[in-house]
């Protein structure tokens, strides 16, 4: 990667002028964004945008987009209010060194189909909060497939929540075969499965047999188990087929479900 021109706004206006105006492009931490080939003509930097903070805002729990994975990892928060599912989901990712410069923002705002931040978020039923456009149901954001340029702020969490994850990867610290994540706040549950190798994706059949009880008995987990893995579509890369994926899917999902009612 090439960079012919760096700017370090001060504030997320002036970021998000460069952006539209100019073609910026945003760095977060940077981490996959490096490993293209492509010659950058302006990069705009935010790290001096004051987005680094895991804070309780009331109504939610606001991650900002510059928040590095290692203090999701460590926040006495998140641990608090999710029953540790952040160390759980960004603990094993690559090394200590990596996870102390991937962003939160930046695995957001990719996309990522690999990611477990991901499904964790649509889990939990996150909502994003773009730069002179206000919130977005996290969902919606990440089934569009439009290139507008855009600033991620800030996502936006519920207050607390129960919630579990599994994933399966050949190797400690190789991209997952498949993840699943499941979370209960508000009398609702919602389960959502990534990697598959798509984006991160809810499963409704799934949120359906578990209906609105916090602590739903082995067969109603059990249906919401084998719900997802027939609802949703799955395909083949070079970790595994679309067909073990699906199987194991009902697993993943179990596991995840178990682990939020534990």
């Amino acid at each position: 990667m090439v960079i012919d021109r760096l700017v370090v706004p001060a504030d997320p206006d002036e970021a998000l002028e460069l952006i539209r105006e100019k073609r910026g492009v945003p760095l977060g931490g940077g981490l996959w964004l490096r490993m293209s080939g492509k010659r950058i003509g302006l990069a705009v930097d935010l790290s001096a945008l004051g987005l680094e903070y895991i804070r309780d805002s009331g109504d939610s729990i606001e991650i900002g987009a510059m928040t590095s994975f290692r203090e999701m990892e460590i926040s006495g928060l998140l641990d608090e209010r999710f029953g540790g599912l952040f160390s759980r989901v960004v603990g094993g990712v690559v090394g200590l060194q990596f996870r102390n410069m991937v962003t939160a923002g930046g695995t957001v705002a990719g996309k990522y189909a690999f990611a477990g931040l991901n499904a964790a978020l649509l889990a939990l039923g996150a909502k994003v909060v773009l730069a002179g456009e206000g919130e977005r149901d996290f969902a919606a954001f990440l089934a569009e497939s439009g290139t507008k340029p855009f600033l991620l702020e800030k996502i936006a969490l519920p207050p607390r929540a129960a919630a579990g994850y599994s994933s399966l990867a050949i190797t400690k610290g190789d991209f997952s075969i498949l993840v699943a994540a499941a979370a209960f706040a508000g009398g609702t549950w919602r389960v959502a499965v990534g990697a598959r190798p798509g984006a991160a994706m809810l499963s409704e059949s799934a949120a359906a047999a578990l209906g609105g009880q916090a602590r739903p008995g082995a067969k109603a987990i059990e249906a919401a188990a084998s719900a997802a893995a027939t609802e949703l579509t799955f395909s083949g890369d070079m970790r595994a087929s679309s067909e073990y994926r699906r199987e194991i899917c009902p697993v993943l999902v179990r596991r995840a479900l178990e682990e939020a009612i534990a």
